[in-house]
């Protein structure tokens, strides 16, 4: 049966209830005779290149995007991303014009009287925006990746409001510049000094949370250090706190020399003399942003990104030396990883549930609309993304969110529905118009048709022989779907929600 374009754009938006919403999508998942194909994502030789990177460099294609980096040219697309500052991103600025507390020093927000929960879930909305939204996609990436890096748990005391500031004037700042003006804002940053309480350290009781995490996770790793240099690095950071209610600008960072230990140190075999004061904390930073472990912890950290759990030592050791060569310059390492062909030619990766939620939505054009103050609107993706347990911000601990797959497969009951409610416009806060995609799309209006436009545009490759017989079949119950019901609209929206939850699509 073939339908034309006004018929079906009418019918398959209409849909059936959401009663029992996506049930024989998990039953199909469950199954034993699911087609090994869409059981597995496709191997480097079996895909396309330009879907691939888009899977890398950003959170995965939106309708059309493919077709657009093919005429832009991958090498000119992959410069662009590079350089966000060339990008328009008018877009994501509209859609954030409403999240006012963005942009508020944290006396302003603190004046707003708002609870602090609602800083968070503003915070945590707008990145699930800029995510989605954005045209500097690989910017967004890497925010994403620093935010992890330097991972702070908004939670706790005054994190409530400072991750909001840490974010913009850290993080966002600094995404793509140099690491050492990356970790030199991190230290100063009051939500990392209350987070790791260097905030409390004082000559006569330095704290070590922050110089063991500075040398453990931010830069030159475990191995490479001493207990003696956690303790010299402490003292060298006594005084580095946030000021005070009373002082001229509460909650900015301040050096307090009174309760800096301004004695001689040694850290890592380098004498600190006696009389710094607050630069006894930027010599070890210099020390320790221009040491080869950091640019080998930080290329190891890129390469795990961007190409694979266990990445290529020699991509890893060309990205190390990158960092080195260039003191620092991120751009500069991500070009070296981005040229290496193990990058184009790099095994599937498990998307993690940021990924694979972004991706969802990315992926059918999803509207989410902007919320007002106090309108927890879309908390059915924040919900969805707590109950994975990769909310933005939420790790405890200091070493963020894991990059390795197996500390992420177990969830997929959990994927499933995020699919099946994203493709029916059921997550709360989200809306999705199959209508406009097709039509947008100039999607052949048959069940076959647009079965093979979701197959290509979610997996990127076209479907097997193996597998179109099986998606048919789930579709038609042995027999071509009448659009014209409720019964055929859901099977075929059931069809496109299989495609979106099978483990294939669960790949980048």
């Amino acid at each position: 049966m073939r339908m034309n374009r006004r018929s079906f754009l009418k019918v398959i938006g209409a849909g059936a209830g959401t009663a029992l919403l996506g049930s024989s999508v998990i039953e199909a998942l469950a199954a034993p005779d699911l087609p090994a194909p869409l059981r597995r994502p496709a191997s480097p030789e079996g895909r396309d290149p330009v879907f691939h990177v888009l899977n890398r460099v950003a959170f995965g294609p939106r309708p059309g995007q493919v077709d657009a980096v093919k005429k832009m040219g991958l090498q000119a697309y992959l410069e662009q991303q590079l350089n966000p500052a060339s990008i328009s991103d008018e877009v994501v600025e509209k859609r954030l014009g409403d999240y006012m507390t963005l942009d508020m020093t944290l006396p302003e927000i603190q004046a707003l009287g708002q609870a602090a929960q609602e800083m968070i879930v503003e915070l945590d909305q707008a990145t699930v925006v800029r995510a989605v939204y954005a045209e500097r996609q690989l910017y967004e990436v890497m925010v994403n990746f620093w935010s992890e890096h330097f991972s702070i748990w908004h939670l706790k005391e005054q994190c409530k409001f400072l991750k909001t500031i840490d974010d913009r004037e850290v993080i966002r700042k600094h995404a793509l510049g140099k690491f050492r003006d990356l970790l030199g804002a991190s230290a100063k940053s009051p939500a990392m000094l209350i987070y790791l309480d260097n905030a409390k350290s004082e000559k006569k009781h330095p704290n070590e949370n922050y110089a063991r995490e500075v040398m453990e996770l931010h830069t030159i790793t475990v191995g490479n250090y001493t207990e003696t240099d956690v303790k010299e690095v402490a003292r060298c950071f006594t005084g580095w706190t946030v000021q005070g209610p009373n002082g001229d600008n509460p909650g900015d960072f301040i050096f307090n020399p009174r309760q800096h230990d301004d004695g001689p140190k040694t850290v890592l075999g380098q004498q600190i003399p006696a009389g710094g004061g607050i630069q006894d904390g930027e010599t070890v930073l210099d020390m320790l942003a221009a040491h080869p472990a950091t640019a080998h912890h930080i290329a190891s950290k890129l390469c795990r990104r961007f190409i694979a759990d266990d990445p290529p030592e020699t991509v890893v050791k060309a990205a190390a030396q990158a960092f080195l060569a260039s003191s620092g310059d991120i751009p500069s390492v991500l070009r070296v990883i981005f040229a290496a062909p193990e990058f184009l030619n790099a095994p599937p990766k498990f998307k993690r549930p940021f990924e694979y939620v972004i991706s969802l939505l990315r992926a059918f054009d999803v509207d989410m609309a902007t919320p007002k103050p106090g309108n927890r609107n879309q908390l059915g993706v924040l919900g969805t993304l707590k109950a994975m347990g990769h909310l933005p911000f939420d790790h405890v601990t200091p070493d963020g969110y894991t990059d390795y797959a197996a500390q992420w497969i177990d969830n997929m009951l959990l994927r499933w529905n995020a699919a099946i409610l994203t493709v029916y416009g059921a997550m709360p806060g989200v809306k999705v118009n199959l209508n406009g995609l097709v039509h947008g799309q100039n999607v052949e209006l048959t069940p076959q048709g647009v079965l093979a436009y979701f197959a290509q545009h979610l997996l990127g490759r076209a479907l097997s022989q193996e597998e179109q017989n099986a998606i048919w079949d789930f579709a038609s119950k042995k027999g071509e779907p009448n659009l014209t019901t409720d019964a055929g609209r859901k099977r075929m929206v059931d069809a496109i929600a299989l495609l979106a939850a099978s483990p294939a699509f669960q790949y980048r």
